[in-house]
């Protein structure tokens, strides 16, 4: 890993929630992202094997950049008239686009709320918002999007407000040549914030655990729960893929039954439905391969 220090120079240097609701038509794309997410973490490792993580300790975080990025001290804009000062680090290939944006929110006297959907509103102009989640990198609380913009480019982003900071990372895959979504999502999965804090209180993060590691099956209100629903079927996907890939078929068998049983009858069709369908009738023969042969697939 290379350790960046203090503030970067403007020439060339060196997993708080909005509470939305995922719009209609959204959610078998986004159960699709958390999937896609996953497969990539699990079984592409030699995608990332030339690449190299990087640490930035004064902005407390890390993330893994196919080549040395380029930094810059620029400016961010927070609302229609507002400016903040805003470090910028980023790699450009001919297929994808990798930036990580930290914005100094400390005297700007913003809600959080407010900048987070202005960010999302800047970054969906002139494109479609396919997913809007929640999302977090270990107890730092944020969303994640996935856009694709009018030329054709797909986006995946987070975007965190912690520290007084916001902090907006993008992969972007560019419509000219080989696809580059698979790498676009690996970095925005990279993103991890190095000094073991949270911007949620003791009580919320708790909550969020119990909900979100409870017993199987245990009711969730269908109201400001979303996070929790979905936390609990990443964990279930993450399972099926890590016992898939490691040949454990009672342990692939288990978590299917715990994914079935998050899953509503309002989601049994899409992207989602049909691989996990797929990988749960391989796993009721007894068969092994072809479940990893649905898993595998799913990416092509």
């Amino acid at each position: 890993m290379v350790d960046v220090g203090s503030h970067p120079r403007s020439d060339r240097d060196a997993r708080s929630t909005t509470g939305c609701v995922p719009a209609d038509g959204t959610r078998a794309a986004m159960r699709r992202s958390i999937l896609t997410s996953t497969l990539l973490v699990f079984i592409s490792p030699a995608v990332a094997q030339n690449w190299q993580e990087y640490g930035y300790p004064d902005y407390s975080f890390r993330v893994t950049f196919p080549a040395d990025p380029q930094v810059e001290t620029t400016t961010y804009r927070v609302t229609d008239d507002r400016k903040v000062e805003a470090h910028v680090y980023s790699v450009r290939r001919d297929n994808a686009e990798f930036k990580v944006t930290v914005a100094e929110l400390a005297d700007a006297g913003l809600e959080p709320t407010a900048v987070i959907d202005d960010a999302v509103q800047t970054l969906s102009e002139g494109g479609e918002v396919k997913v809007n989640v929640p999302h977090h990198v270990m107890a730092v609380f944020g969303r994640q999007l996935s856009i694709v913009e009018g030329d054709g480019s797909r986006v995946a982003v987070a975007l965190f407000i912690y520290q007084r900071r916001l902090y907006q990372i993008e992969g972007r895959s560019l419509p000219a040549g080989h696809d580059g979504t698979a790498d676009a999502i690996r970095f925005v999965q990279s993103l991890i914030f190095t000094d073991g804090g949270s911007n949620r209180s003791a009580d919320e993060i708790r909550a969020a655990d119990a909900a979100c590691s409870g017993p199987h099956g245990a009711a969730i209100p269908d109201d400001d729960h979303h996070f929790e629903t979905e936390c609990r079927r990443e964990n279930s996907v993450a399972a099926l893929v890590s016992a898939l890939n490691s040949g454990d078929l009672r342990g692939a068998r288990q978590a299917y039954a715990s994914l079935s049983q998050l899953q509503s009858p309002s989601e049994s069709h899409g992207p989602f439905a049909k691989v996990i369908s797929e990988i749960g009738q391989a796993l009721k023969r007894g068969d092994l391969a072809a479940a990893q042969h649905a898993l595998a697939s799913h990416l092509q």
